[in-house]
């Protein structure tokens, strides 16, 4: 395992300390080696420049404070820092957090996570990257229990015996003194197959990952069971001709995970050259895409549920005659009705007040958002219907709040909804007046 000094878990906007001996899920001290590592390299290399700490005063000091990604980092001196999302004000169990975390990430990037149901979240003792990696390892080891699958692959060599089809233009060229070698093509039965190869590519790095001794020893004997397996030298081609053939069933649930190891499907690159793990989601986007997953999965075939829908614009602007489309609009979630949109919703990863419902504080609703919705509405329902703003649930912001009128027939609904229980409410208006409460 990772020396207790080497893990720290905090949750969004905690802050990390310059050494010292704090330990709470908001304040952490870390090694001056990964606090000075962090200050230089703690922005993105990607081209939004995105930030994952920012520099905050503490008295005569300063301070690293998280920003909301989740995920894991680990920094080169072997610090391995989870960050949980902040789903409470209160001082909240990490198991809670990290039980939040993994079913949100089981959603979005379509993780085989079946086996972890809610009693057995509440029992596991191990940080957040471990628990993934055990998660991949049993996932891994259930495959080969079901047998790994061979296919037919056509190779050309040189025998000094016929099998399979000769080669002639070859065979004509044949060097002087070799004439009894035979240059041949056929077919051969191997599991030596793009699938097989991505999977060691995938345990090895997860060997070097691992630190907690139970999945380094799973590790190592499943890498001896693809011994005569190649590793992955295209990730991109391999995935390419990963097959969805049915006797490969059993192969679909690690393909997300082959996805996630070897790809480190992570929006946040560290602008260091350092290569340890970088498994770092920002919180708003996991938010957007989890509740749309579960509007999907809840509406079913009555409702189409889109996400980030973009075919309207704010205006229309003409340059030398020809009529230009400016400000594209891209609301979050957009619901169909057959072809008639019936609302149009955005989440935002932002904390709210229902006790603030004064108009100096209004709620702690951004101003920006409230014109975004009103676009929304104008472009997409036509100036008539019902909005929706989806944030988190918490203590201060546990119920909706009373609607907001745009103009006659223009309303904006803001619901809370429940990570823990994946509960809200909605009600899709259609022509006929069906009203519809969800609860997934």
């Amino acid at each position: 395992m990772t020396p207790p000094d080497k893990q720290v878990t905090v949750r969004e906007f905690a802050l990390l300390l310059n050494e010292g001996t704090e330990s709470s899920i908001d304040r952490f001290s870390i090694s001056a080696s990964a606090f000075d590592w962090l200050l230089v390299n703690g922005l993105s290399s990607c081209d939004s420049n995105r930030e994952l700490v920012r520099v905050k005063r503490q008295g005569n000091t300063v301070a690293l404070q998280v920003v909301n990604f989740v995920g894991v980092l680990e920094t080169p001196c072997g610090t391995r820092i989870e960050i949980l999302p902040k789903i409470s004000n209160e001082q909240v169990s990490i198991k809670r957090a990290q039980k939040t975390l993994l079913k949100m990430l089981a959603v979005v990037e379509k993780l085989n996570l079946v086996e972890f149901h809610n009693a057995s979240l509440q029992t596991v003792n191990q940080p957040l990257f471990e628990i993934l990696i055990t998660q991949f390892l049993q996932a891994t080891s259930k495959l080969i229990k079901r047998g790994l699958r061979n296919e037919y692959q056509r190779v050309e060599r040189e025998q000094p015996y016929l099998k399979g089809q000769l080669l002639v233009s070859k065979q004509l060229r044949q060097r002087p003194g070799r004439q009894h070698y035979f240059h041949l093509s056929h077919d051969i039965f191997s599991a030596n197959r793009a699938e097989n190869r991505l999977l060691h590519s995938a345990l090895a790095q997860v060997l070097k990952w691992a630190k907690s001794s139970d999945n380094q020893r799973l590790a190592r004997e499943l890498l001896f069971v693809f011994h005569d397996i190649d590793k992955s030298t295209n990730y991109k081609d391999d995935f390419r001709k990963w097959s969805s053939d049915r006797s490969l069933v059993h192969y679909q649930p690690l393909k997300a995970w082959c996805e996630l190891i070897l790809n480190q499907n992570s929006p946040f690159i560290m602008s260091g050259k350092h290569s340890g793990i970088s498994f770092l989601f920002p919180m708003e986007v996991l938010f957007e895409k989890y509740v749309a997953a579960k509007l999907k999965t809840q509406l079913g075939n009555q409702f189409k549920v889109t996400s980030q829908t973009q075919n309207r614009y704010l205006v229309k602007h003409q340059i030398n005659d020809q009529d230009e489309h400016w400000f594209k609009l891209r609301p979050d979630i957009v619901i169909y009705h057959g072809d008639t949109i019936v609302s149009v919703m955005d989440t935002k990863w932002k904390r709210i007040n229902q006790n603030l419902s004064n108009s100096t504080d209004k709620y702690n609703i951004t101003q920006s958002d409230m014109y975004q919705l009103q676009a929304y509405g104008e472009k997409y329902l036509n100036g008539k219907g019902e909005l929706y703003l989806i944030y988190p649930k918490h203590e201060l912001f546990n119920a909706p709040l009373q609607s907001f009128e745009f103009k006659p027939g223009l309303i904006l609904k803001a619901v809370p909804y429940d990570l823990e229980t994946d509960e809200f409410n909605i009600k899709l208006n259609i022509t006929c007046e069906l009203s519809r409460s969800t609860k997934i």
